[in-house]
């Protein structure tokens, strides 16, 4: 349990102001309230590592880009399509910043990013873009094909959700696949 806990550590501080804003949303169903605080967060985490002399990664840059731009206009206009279509745009900017090879190592412990081929990595990795493209794609037909309180409703709870549920699931598909292969190589050892 410790080894999966340490794997939500960067997702969870990647994902903070999205996280937050989800969680106010879902109790006050405000979502001026909401974007207001995602943005203080995601000005304080880049302050915070910039602070500290650690690099602001390009997710969390791009993050913060997204809830500034569309958090302000959301704020000034006092119109939620801009929060609407943030989320589609973020999860599509997340989705492609995913296609990079090797994003995903900086979550992943040394056994593993030692014990897995390149093409494991690969197979791993493609799991988050199809689920980041999916969210996208859902996001924009329920915000604009059912009402305001349907979409706060999937906001609150499938973006928030859905990737936390496929870090299980893929957590426990690597731990199993690294242990198999690290069982095999030790009975292939003494043959040898």
């Amino acid at each position: 349990m410790q080894h999966l806990a340490e794997a939500f550590k960067p997702l969870v501080f990647d994902l903070a102001s999205t996280i937050l804003f989800a969680i106010v949303l879902a109790l006050t169903h405000n979502v001026f309230l909401a974007t207001g605080l995602g943005i203080a967060l995601g000005i304080a985490q880049v302050a915070w590592l910039k602070l500290r002399g650690r690099e602001v990664m390009l997710m969390q840059w791009m993050s913060l880009g997204l809830v500034l731009v569309f958090g302000t206009l959301t704020l000034y206009f006092h119109d939620a399509r801009f929060v609407m279509v943030k989320f589609t745009i973020a999860h599509v900017a997340v989705g492609a910043a995913m296609l990079k090879p090797g994003w995903m190592s900086r979550y992943l412990p040394q056994i593993v990013r030692d014990t897995l081929s390149a093409r494991a990595m690969i197979g791993y990795s493609a799991m988050w873009p199809v689920l980041m493209l999916g969210l996208a794609a859902a996001n924009l037909y329920i915000g604009f094909t059912m009402s305001q309180a349907a979409w706060t409703w999937f906001l609150a709870t499938v973006p928030t959700a859905a990737p936390w549920v496929l870090l299980a699931i893929q957590y426990t598909m690597i731990r199993l696949h690294v242990r198999s292969i690290i069982r095999a190589r030790a009975a292939q050892a003494p043959a040898e």
